[in-house]
């Protein structure tokens, strides 16, 4: 029971916790506070049987920061339109910039009860799991992190080519409001370890993805209609399933940010022939 809004919770395992509570009603001054202290602490919440609609998961996302706007973003996704039916490897949203997004939610409209699932890795704590050696090759460490224009496993590049979107920034960082030290890597888009030769980088890689990704770090939630999850895109990142065949699954997204995509990456246009080429498997030599 959490003591501020007398909310009936339930850990779940290996992280997150499972909240009793009717989110369309609107929130008093102290439920806001219990949902802020409950999401900081277990960075996954989960609320079943929910009826919202996107204003009300807009007001609900409010009270963690604030919501990005519609225009340019996916509000809805589903298996037969936004962003496809392919399965998605490990990844951060927009960790290829400098403002990846705070934190995404998302509400199953019209699913196939159990059907579906979206799996989730704690980079925070992780971190308590890792051999010594292993966080010592790391500490101190830039990682470089890259748009993926290949989503459903790992390929990118050693070097990327300057043209698409990537930040380099620390393999370790610690969480803006927490100050909790986080694994920020993730296989969809990290392309190098700093400072090491290839050999040594994808090896680092492989042996942090093997513990980030293990079982006793990885919760896989189970899509039924109703359920609204909720998590820290940055001490998290989340993968799913292959959709081919799943119909219907639409996912209500609303997510919390500053800046959406295009603000970040302006520049970017898949009309770009470079882009374009690169998408398509060619290599070419371009600047």
């Amino acid at each position: 029971m959490d003591p501020v809004a007398g909310w009936r919770t339930r850990a779940i395992e290996p992280f997150g916790l499972e909240v009793e509570h009717d989110l369309a009603r609107p929130f008093e001054a102290p439920e806001a506070v219990a949902l802020q202290s409950l999401f900081s602490r277990h960075k996954l919440l989960v609320f079943r049987s929910q009826r919202l609609s996107e204003d009300d998961q807009v007001r609900v996302m409010s009270a963690l920061g604030r919501v990005l706007g519609a225009k340019g973003e996916y509000r809805e996704i589903s298996s037969d339109g936004n962003l496809g039916h392919g399965p998605l490897a490990y990844h951060s949203d927009l960790a290829f910039t400098a403002e990846p997004f705070k934190c995404l939610s998302l509400h199953a409209l019209a699913v196939n009860d159990g059907q579906s699932w979206t799996s989730f890795a704690n980079g925070v704590r992780v971190l308590a799991m890792l051999p010594a050696e292993l966080r010592a090759g790391i500490e101190g460490r830039d990682a470089l992190t890259v748009i993926s224009l290949v989503q459903s496993h790992r390929e990118v590049e050693f070097d990327p080519p300057a043209f698409l979107p990537q930040q380099r920034r620390p393999a370790l960082v610690p969480h803006p409001s927490t100050g909790e030290p986080i694994l920020y890597i993730n296989e969809m888009q990290t392309a190098r370890i700093e400072g090491v030769t290839r050999e040594q980088s994808d090896a680092l890689l492989s042996a942090l993805f093997a513990a980030l990704y293990a079982p006793s770090n990885v919760y896989r939630h189970y899509w039924h209609n109703g359920d609204f999850v909720v998590w820290d895109n940055l001490a998290l990142q989340h993968a799913r399933c292959d959709l081919t065949g799943m119909y219907p699954r639409r996912l209500q997204r609303v997510a919390v940010a500053d800046k959406s995509f295009f603000d970040l990456c302006p520049q970017f246009d898949l009309g770009d022939p470079r882009i374009a080429a690169w998408a398509s498997g060619q290599r070419l030599d371009v600047a």
